[in-house]
Parts: C-alpha cells; sequence; structure tokens
C-alpha cells in the first residue's frame, strides 16, 4: 500500500486562499501569523515582522560541556545546530526541514527528498550522502541509536542514496518507523567519519545546518550561548540575533523567580498556583500553556520482589488518592487525567471502550480494597500495622526516588508515603540531582521512581513501544534506553510488530486494544500524575511563542526548540 502525504500542497492552497485581497467586491487583510512553505511548525509572520533580541531559555537542570548531539546529558544542539529531515506533531501533521517530501513508494521503501542548497557551517554542501551515512553511522554504533531505528521490530535493512532521493529500504512493512526516521538528527560525515566512539566525544566545536552557531558555554554559571547562523537556508530565519541556555536553576523555585524578574523567556517547570505567583506579578506579559499530553508514572522495579507481582503493583494503584494527590500538587490549574491503560488524553480514541470500566476500578481510591487484593496473595498487615510477605516477614522499607526541586514529584511522592502507610508498606521520598537520578533510573537502581510518558506521535504506539518494548530495555546494572521499569511480554512485543507491519486501520487498533487489555491485566507502571507540557513565557521583549491559539510545537526538547527558535521575534 503507498501512502504519501500532501500536506505541503494543502498547505500552498491555504495559503492561495487566504491570501486573497478581494471578496464578494470588498478588500480585506491578510492576518498573521499564516501557514509557511514548510508546513505548520513555521510560522509565516508577516512582512513587518522585527528582527533581533536574544531568546533566553531556563532550564532547572545542569548542562556537561558537551555538544554530543548524541548524548541524552549534553549541551542543547539537536534542533539548534543539528536538524532532522522533518518533525512530525502529536496531531500527524509535518514541518520540513532537511527534506522538502516523502512517500511510500511501495510497502517496504520510504522515499525522502533532501533539501538543495544548504550547507553545513563550515561551507561544505549539504548532500544526500550525508543522510545515509548518518543512518549507518547509527547502526555502527548502537550505543547511540537512541530513537532504536536500527532496532529488530522496526525491520529497516538498509539506506542509500540516489540523485536528490534517500530511500529507507525495509525487510517488511514497518509503518511506524515513520515519526523515528524522520527525526533522527543528521551530523556531516567529513566530521564524524573521523569520530571512532561517538558515544564519548563531545564534540565542542559542532558543525550543523541548524539556525545557530554554538559560541560559549561558562560552565561555572551555566550559561550557554549560540548565535544566528548568518548563512542558515531557511530565507529570513531566525529572527533572534542569539540563544541562551540558562542550566542549574536550583529548582522550579529558582526558575519561577527568574522568570518573573524576565531574566528569561522560557521554562518548562511546574508553579504551584500559577495564576498568583507567576501570571498576576505582570498579567500582560507573564504566560502559561499546560497541554495535557501524558501521564507520570510511578515505576516499580518489576525485576525486584514484590514489585514483580502484578497484583502487588495493582494493589499500590488502588492504595493511591489520585485526586487528593493532583489538588494538593496543582489545585484546580491542571486537568486531572488518569489511564492505568497508558493511552493519553490526545489520544483517547484508541482507547478500547469494553475497557473503561476495569480501568477506572483500577485508579479509583480503594485502600480496603488494595489489602484485600495483597492479602489474596499472602501479603498482611501484622499486629504493629506493618505488611509481611507470605513468609510472614516484614518487608523491608522502600524509597521513591524523585529530582531534586522538581517540586510536584516531590508533593506527591510525600503523599505516597502517607498512603502507602495505610496499607502498611514503609515508603520513604530520595531527592536526587538530576544526573544521580537519570542515572538510577537507566540501570534500574531504584525501588520505585517517576517517569514521564507523552503522546509524541499520532498514535500510542512510539509511546508504548518506549515503555515496554524489550527493545528499550537491559538488564539491571546496564542502561535501559525507555522501558525502565524493565517489564517485558512477548505478546506486546508481538502487538507492536503487527502494528508496525499493516498499514490498515482496523488492524492496527486491534493491537493497541490488545497492548491495553495485558497492561491493565499486569499494570507495569503505575499513573501517578497528569502529564502536561509545561510551558511558561512572558512577553516582555518578544512574541511568537507557541500557546492554544497558535500550537504550532507541543514544547520539549529537541526539535521543537528549534521550531520555537525560528518563530520568536521582538514585538
Amino acid at each position: 500500500m503507498i501512502f504519501m502525504r500532501k500536506l505541503s500542497i494543502f498547505v500552498v492552497v491555504l495559503i492561495l486562499a487566504l491570501s486573497v485581497s478581494v471578496v464578494l467586491g470588498q478588500a480585506t487583510t491578510t492576518t498573521y501569523p499564516q501557514p509557511s512553505e514548510y508546513g505548520p511548525g513555521i510560522l509565516n509572520w508577516g512582512s513587518n515582522v522585527k528582527y533581533g533580541g536574544t531568546y533566553t531559555f531556563l532550564n532547572t537542570a545542569p548542562y556537561s560541556y558537551s555538544l554530543n548531539p548524541f548524548s541524552t546529558v549534553a549541551l542543547p544542539s539537536v534542533g539548534l545546530i543539528y536538524e532532522p529531515l522533518m518533525y512530525m506533531s502529536p496531531d500527524g501533521n509535518v514541518t520540513y526541514l532537511l527534506a522538502t517530501s516523502y512517500k511510500w513508494i511501495n510497502d517496504t521503501t520510504l522515499e525522502t527528498t533532501i533539501r538543495k542548497n544548504v550547507r553545513w557551517t563550515d561551507g561544505v554542501p549539504f548532500t544526500p550522502e550525508d543522510v545515509v551515512f548518518t543512518f549507518n553511522y547509527v547502526k555502527e554504533h548502537p550505543s547511540i541509536d537512541t530513537n532504536a531505528i536500527w532496532a529488530s521490530t522496526n525491520h529497516l535493512q538498509s539506506v542509500s542514496a540516489s540523485g536528490d532521493n534517500v530511500y529507507f529500504k525495509f525487510t517488511q512493512p514497518s509503518y511506524a518507523a515513520l515519526p523515528y526516521i524522520i527525526s533522527q538528527q543528521i551530523v556531516p560525515e567529513h566530521i564524524w567519519s573521523k569520530i571512532t566512539d561517538p558515544s564519548k566525544d563531545v564534540n565542542l566545536n559542532p558543525i550543523g545546518t541548524g539556525p545557530f552557531i554554538f559560541k560559549s558555554f561558562n560552565q561555572a554559571n551555566q550559561v550557554a550561548e549560540y548565535v544566528k547562523n548568518p548563512n542558515y537556508w531557511m530565507e529570513g530565519r531566525p529572527y533572534v540575533d542569539k540563544v541562551i541556555m540558562k542550566g542549574t536553576f536550583g529548582g522550579n523555585q529558582a526558575a519561577t523567580l527568574a522568570l518573573i524578574k524576565h531574566e528569561g523567556d522560557v521554562a518548562q517547570i511546574y508553579i504551584p498556583d500559577i495564576g498568583k505567583a507567576y501570571v498576576d506579578k505582570d498579567p500582560q506579559n507573564n504566560k502559561f500553556w499546560w497541554p495535557v499530553m501524558g501521564n507520570n508514572y510511578l515505576i516499580t522495579n518489576d525485576t525486584e520482589y514484590p514489585f514483580s507481582i502484578p497484583e502487588f503493583r495493582k494493589a499500590l494503584s488502588m492504595a493511591m488518592d489520585r485526586q487528593f494527590i493532583v489538588l494538593s500538587d496543582y489545585g484546580k490549574d491542571l486537568q486531572n487525567y488518569e489511564n492505568p491503560t497508558m493511552i493519553p488524553l490526545p489520544q483517547i480514541s484508541w482507547m478500547d471502550p469494553t475497557l473503561t470500566s476495569l480501568a477506572s476500578s483500577l485508579v479509583a481510591y480503594n485502600p480496603k480494597g488494595a489489602q484485600e487484593l495483597l492479602a489474596s496473595i499472602g501479603f498482611k498487615k501484622n499486629a504493629q500495622g506493618l505488611l509481611t510477605g507470605p513468609d510472614g516477614k516484614v518487608l523491608p522499607a522502600y524509597t521513591i526516588k524523585v529530582v531534586a526541586g522538581w517540586t510536584d514529584w516531590i508533593t506527591g511522592a510525600q503523599i505516597l508515603v502517607d498512603e502507602f502507610k495505610e496499607i502498611g508498606l514503609r515508603v520513604s521520598v530520595d531527592q536526587e540531582s538530576f544526573g544521580a537520578f537519570y542515572s538510577d533510573l537507566q540501570n534500574g537502581n531504584f525501588d520505585m521512581t517517576v517517569v514521564g510518558y507523552y503522546a509524541t506521535t499520532p498514535n500510542p504506539y512510539a509511546m508504548y513501544f518506549s515503555a515496554l518494548s524489550s527493545d528499550q530495555t537491559a538488564p539491571i546494572g546496564k542502561p535501559a534506553i525507555g522501558n525502565f521499569c524493565r517489564y517485558t511480554n512477548p505478546l506486546i512485543d508481538d502487538a507492536l510488530n503487527v502494528f508496525n507491519s499493516y498499514f490498515n486501520p482496523r488492524i492496527q487498533r486491534q493491537a493497541i486494544y490488545t497492548i491495553e487489555r495485558i497492561v491493565l491485566d499486569d499494570m507495569p507502571i503505575i499513573p501517578f500524575l497528569p502529564g502536561p507540557f509545561w510551558y511558561e513565557y512572558q512577553t516582555q521583549t518578544l512574541t511568537g511563542f507557541p500557546n492554544a491559539e497558535h500550537p504550532y510545537t507541543y514544547v520539549l526538547a529537541g526539535i521543537p526548540q528549534e521550531l520555537i527558535a525560528l518563530n520568536v521575534h521582538l514585538k
């Protein structure tokens, strides 16, 4: 089956329709922003847009002095310096970057047309061969394949170029691989072919095609500066002259204070009582947008007893009063959403309606039912109110690891301490720096912790693959890519493979329904808090930020940062 996006044609038609100057004999004025020729992620702000200024992003985690685009803890480089072929938003719309189009020319071959007249920042022409090199380089070094492009479940066989086109050949249909392929950052062959271990190289002189060039990093002050690429291929962009990334703000409270002082333009943090604490300080300029795009989950170490028992995990879920936790954390500023199937709110149409009742029962606050479920598998409270195992021994005390300074996670976890105490389980909260937290998460060094999974693609496949695929996990002590709970189930792997192999909506839906039922039956991870894309911004100097009126990107790191940096401009 051949599948082709016709977004570019649609955008051109839309622009023409909106640009008509006379309607029924009356003159009209075009209002901006409008869609652009590149797609919905790059808006046309009109000919009177103002150039100049600095876009400053506030980050609550420290930066390491590395600009390796394959590293998860380096300074931001993906998007700002290194670009992908395209950006696909959670609603399925595509913005074209280093590629100008794509199509499935048959069930097992994806064709992408590579943009002409693009140069790397050292002046060397960008070519389709750079794209081919990047994908084969990732294949050669599996440790940097963070998108699992070459995982066996994606069935990618080869990548080759012919003329202006790059062809991705699969051994069998693999439609779900598209978002991973088009979002892979492309690196220059003439630079990276000389780097033998890309997982360790710090790449302090990054050469990219992106809209900005790295200038400096003050490690003591955690300030990275990027300057405008004067030869960027997208005509007229970027509008701003500089991007500043500021790290280590001591958590959400310090970043909030910096926003209030207008020391930065954007942050992605949770601000308690945001109306009073932030918006009311400058109602004209202080804004926020918190679209709920997923969930934060309580992750148990599913290889560790007793968390390895599905009924034990279900009992923990039933012991959680989520309404109280959400109100304590967010008040009424955030929509509550709790779905134990892992189906995020934007993809609720993928939910099997026959599972609604069961799903609701597993997230309903029911500590008595939790204790009854525990008793049915041999776990009972003793005279001192402590939970004992089937052998009669008191269970040890466990910890919930969270990131220090992430106040909503901390508050929620502290409430869980009391709620789990009600069923006899002793728990404490362990706050770690982000670096230590992420290392422990990857290597399985935790009893319980918190992880967010979000709708980043048009269907639930990517989220399920990241969270539950056996290809995304690793033995304890070795870094997992996405399946941190280390739960595996061959039926889930099979369902993911079925979804990936058929571009048939009915079959794909049946595959997702299968996964939903297994997730409810085993509850490998436990819904904890709604997962918004936290996004606060201030418009004293700049405008053009994504918001509910202009949702040109849903804010995360990487490619969306590029889209924001290409859209913001002076007021």
